[in-house]
């Protein structure tokens, strides 16, 4: 009895999740954790982290597969056809998950319908990147020479979500920038960091290291109030655009299906894992925050930021085939 009592204690408390897992009986073998781009980025990072450690939790590998392309359609649809047994997930991006469905008029997934939100991974603000030895310092030094000459103001995008931001200051400051697209931000921030192209608005993932070095720096964030890691930028609030806050932020999916017995399982590794210093300090360090929130605020969050970006996309008018 008190072996047991014991046993129950440390489920509960996700010590023994692995014990959890057995207990509920998820399928034999490997589970796969899939990332709509390819190795090396700031999402494959997070997803390998958060594979290594939760392979311990679990007791069970958790495997990264890379299915990189076309904007995270294929990695997606994967993750759609994919058995909701538990053994297959994603580490998704806001892009993947909210401004693909708000921008696309096609698009093979629907994420209200097709995917569950296991947990909220990380976040943090957008920043707008500017090369260091430009003469842009603020949105108003951006803005005013938009609207003197706005051929010489160019804009890399490397994703939907950085389009989106740029297109909707467009909107709101009316005037008209060059958006010059990318493979990625990889692909961009050559071009960024020797002023070929004026500014970018990216996730500081991609780009901390970069500014760490004096290669860029940060004209705004889209955050509500200044960003802990950033405290000298002013915010787009403060800079004059009360409406303009965005996130940044990654998340794990499983298929629509999947039993709420094994979202919660995955969802207590999945939490259990960001408390690790090992995943805690990584995560800071690329520059954001570590989320956790729980099963149901994970779902809701992921819901919100779908109608979010429904509603900036109609703004900023923006629509894509």
């Amino acid at each position: 009895m008190i072996k047991r009592l014991v046993c129950t204690v440390l489920i509960t408390g996700t010590a023994l999740v692995g014990g959890l897992a057995q207990a509920q009986s998820l399928p034999e073998g490997p589970m796969r954790m899939l990332v709509p781009f390819s190795a090396g980025g700031s999402t494959d990072i997070l997803a390998r982290l958060m594979a290594k450690e939760m392979s311990d939790i679990l007791g069970k590998t958790v495997v990264v597969e890379n299915k990189p392309g076309a904007e995270g359609f294929i990695a997606a649809r994967d993750l759609k056809q994919a058995a909701p047994d538990g053994r297959s997930i994603m580490m998704v991006t806001t892009s993947v998950y909210a401004i693909n469905p708000a921008i696309y008029s096609e698009i093979p997934y629907s994420s209200k319908d097709d995917f569950k939100t296991v947990a909220i991974v990380a976040t943090s603000p957008n920043i707008f990147l500017v090369p260091a030895a430009s003469e842009l310092n603020s949105i108003a030094d951006l803005i005013k020479k938009a609207s003197e000459a706005p051929e010489n103001v160019d804009y890399a995008t490397g994703a939907s979500m950085h389009l989106l931001n740029a297109k909707w200051l467009e909107s709101m400051s009316s005037t008209k920038m060059v958006s010059v697209p990318y493979k990625g931000s990889a692909a961009a921030y050559p071009d960024l960091v020797s002023g070929r192209v004026a500014f970018m608005v990216d996730q500081p993932l991609s780009s901390m290291s970069l500014i760490k070095d004096g290669k860029l720096k940060v004209a705004a964030v889209t955050s509500d109030k200044r960003w802990n890691q950033l405290p000298e930028v002013p915010t787009m609030v403060e800079q004059g655009y009360p409406d303009f806050v965005t996130t940044s932020w990654w998340a794990i999916l499983a298929p629509a299906g999947t039993p709420d017995a094994t979202m919660n399982l995955l969802h207590k590794a999945a939490a259990e894992a960001l408390t690790r210093p090992e995943v805690t300090e990584k995560v800071e360090q690329l520059g954001a925050d570590i989320a956790n929130y729980s099963l149901a605020d994970s779902q809701a969050f992921t819901a919100d930021e779908l109608q979010k970006w429904q509603r900036i996309a109609k703004e900023a008018n923006v629509k894509m085939n």
